[in-house]
């Protein structure tokens, strides 16, 4: 704690009594931002490890069909039969106010997969690898979305939790501290005033 340095009079602990009650309504409201952007955060780290593991689970059947299909076709195959097709895929963005904060919402804006494939050039399974990696563009796009919520969320964090123990360490107790050495002061002032009126009425 330190002493600010002010006039001890009035008028400044006036003002400082005035700038604590700002400070602690301040305080009161950040904490509550904190409070409430930790539990945001809690419930998408949550979120997070299960779009983890359903994007682990969708690339795991991808990659598996793929296996299949390249035993079936061979690789040289596979990738003749790739060239031949042409889709397009975007990622379609939105933003979500939180406290304050801008959170992505994420889609992956793409047809639904058909078959492709010559059936009688053996090739069933490249239908099966397109849809399999097709459909895991939607865990993957779910998982990034949760992802960059979950950085946003941890940065706000951190910036409001600095601003809430520069408020409850420093800024709180400065101004307690000043305010009650200007108290001491003024009662001081009281006091030596009452002495020499008592001893200007005693002399009359």
């Amino acid at each position: 704690m330190a002493k600010l340095e002010v006039p001890p009079t009035k008028s400044s602990l006036l003002t400082l009594q005035h700038g604590l009650e700002f400070a602690q309504e301040g305080f009161d409201l950040l904490e509550q931002k904190r409070q409430i952007l930790v539990f945001e955060l809690m419930g998408r780290l949550e979120a997070a490890r299960r779009a983890q593991a359903e994007v682990d689970a969708a690339m795991a059947a991808a990659f598996m069909a793929l296996r299949e299909a390249a035993l079936r076709s061979g690789t040289e195959g596979l990738a003749r039969e790739a060239l031949g097709i042409l889709h397009r895929h975007r990622l379609g963005y939105s933003g979500c106010p939180v406290m304050g904060i801008d959170l992505p919402t994420v889609t992956a804006e793409h047809a639904p997969p058909r078959p492709e494939f010559s059936t009688a050039a053996g090739s069933a399974l490249s239908d099966e690898v397109m849809s399999r990696f097709t459909k895991a563009l939607d865990a993957i796009a779910r998982l990034a979305e949760i992802e960059n919520a979950v950085l946003r969320l941890a940065s706000e964090v951190r910036r409001t939790q600095r601003r809430v123990n520069a408020l409850d360490k420093v800024f709180i107790p400065d101004y307690k501290e000043t305010i009650a050495y200007i108290e001491d002061v003024l009662e001081e002032r009281e006091r030596e005033q009452f002495v020499v009126m008592k001893m200007a009425k005693g002399s009359v």
